[in-house]
């Protein structure tokens, strides 16, 4: 059956028989916090994600971005289009991609780059993780092709739990609803065969550094 026939039974039940929204959203956090200052906590669980967690003023991300590249040994760093700071203000030994096309017209570069630079919409404080939504100006694959990404978070942005970080992600759409596309991110990509020998970068970066400003 093809999408359009699917999409069209589901219309036609919806009609004649409404979804009533009678039971509002509730959650109920169970987690125990080891800080109550939700930025404290936040930064303590994404590094047990393995996560390397810095810390800046914005006025002075460039300086800090600069220090992590240099550290990861970047040397081509692709970057979205929804950046907090002037992506011209970075060191010219860094060659600057900007993820501005489609990934067909841009396939043959991307395999080559070594670190990708994103913007979060969140953080979220009990589980170490960060939210990010997909969009024309910070495309889905960003976050997964490079061997390095580097994550910029703003400190005014982390939330408590995952139902308030998919609040936050909800916000990012124009009727308020889910994004077709969101992600939530803790640390390297892992995974561990049936010796449980865990490998990193898998399906994912084999490093990922945030910087909260």
């Amino acid at each position: 059956m093809s999408k359009i026939n699917i999409l069209k039974h589901v219309k036609n039940a919806l009609e004649k028989k409404h979804i009533q929204k009678t039971i509002a959203p509730h959650f109920k956090d169970i987690f125990k916090y080891e800080n109550t200052d939700l930025l404290e906590e936040y930064k303590r669980v994404q590094m047990l994600n393995r996560a390397k967690v810095f810390e800046c003023e914005k006025e002075n991300l460039s300086t800090q971005i600069k220090m992590v590249l240099e550290d990861m040994g970047s040397k081509k760093v692709l970057y979205t289009l929804d950046m907090p700071f002037e992506i011209n203000t970075l060191d010219e030994k860094f060659e600057k991609i900007a993820y501005d096309k489609n990934v067909e017209a841009m396939r043959a570069e991307l395999f080559g780059i070594d670190t990708s630079i994103i913007k979060a919409v969140c953080g979220i404080a009990n589980l170490g993780i960060i939210g990010i939504v997909s969009s024309p100006s910070s495309p889905r694959l960003a976050s997964l092709i490079t061997p390095n990404s580097l994550i910029l978070l703003d400190k005014n942005s982390i939330v408590s739990n995952l139902f308030e970080g998919t609040e936050a992600l909800k916000k990012q759409s124009m009727d308020g609803v889910l994004p077709t596309n969101m992600l939530f991110i803790a640390g390297p990509s892992r995974t561990a065969d049936i010796e449980l020998q865990t490998v990193f970068g898998v399906h994912g970066p084999q490093n990922v550094a945030v910087i909260l400003y």
